[in-house]
Order: structure tokens, then sequence, then C-alpha cells
């Protein structure tokens, strides 16, 4: 397992480029963010996904369920990288391998 530190600072996020790191974007109007994180595997790929706060947003693409918190984010489904060769879950603010 890997902590998901989150940093509230875009710049500080992309300075850091710490595996597992998440930066998530303000929320808007309909619930939709975008949450960007450096993948877990440690390839140093910096990835932005599409999540909802409290539902999975329909949209082209994936998408996924966010818990809303970023200390100890969860999502919902399992985030499957499959450019590094990473499947595996955050939960409870920690990335966790299949």
């Amino acid at each position: 397992m890997i902590r998901a530190i989150h940093f509230a600072d875009k710049s500080e996020h992309r300075r850091a480029k710490l595996p597992g790191s998440v930066h998530f974007t303000e929320a808007g109007d309909d619930g939709v963010s975008a949450l960007w994180f450096y993948c877990p595997s440690g390839c140093g790929r910096l990835v932005r996904i599409t999540v909802g706060v409290g539902f999975k947003p329909h949209q082209e693409g994936p998408s996924w369920n966010w818990n809303g918190s970023t200390t100890e984010p969860t999502l919902h489904p399992s985030v499957n990288r499959i450019d590094a060769n990473w499947h595996g879950w955050l939960r409870n603010g920690y990335w966790e391998s299949c």
C-alpha cells in the first residue's frame, strides 16, 4: 500500500511528483471534479481522471465515484492503469494493488 498524500496546491503537487500523491480540482456546481495523481506504480506518470462527489458521473469515457475526502479519499470502481501495468484501489487514503 502507498499513501495518497493530498496536495491542495497544484504547483506543489507537480514539483513533488510523489508516487500516489493526489490533487483534486474544485468540484463544479454539478459535483464533478478532476483528480490528478502520480501513478502509484512509481512510473512517474501524471494522470487525470474524472470523479463525482458521491456519484459516478455519466459521461463519455471512464469516471469514478469519490467519497469527497481529500485526506482519506476513496474511489469506486478500481483504477486500471494499463500503460503503467498497475491496477488497484484507492481506499481510505491508500492505494492498494490488486
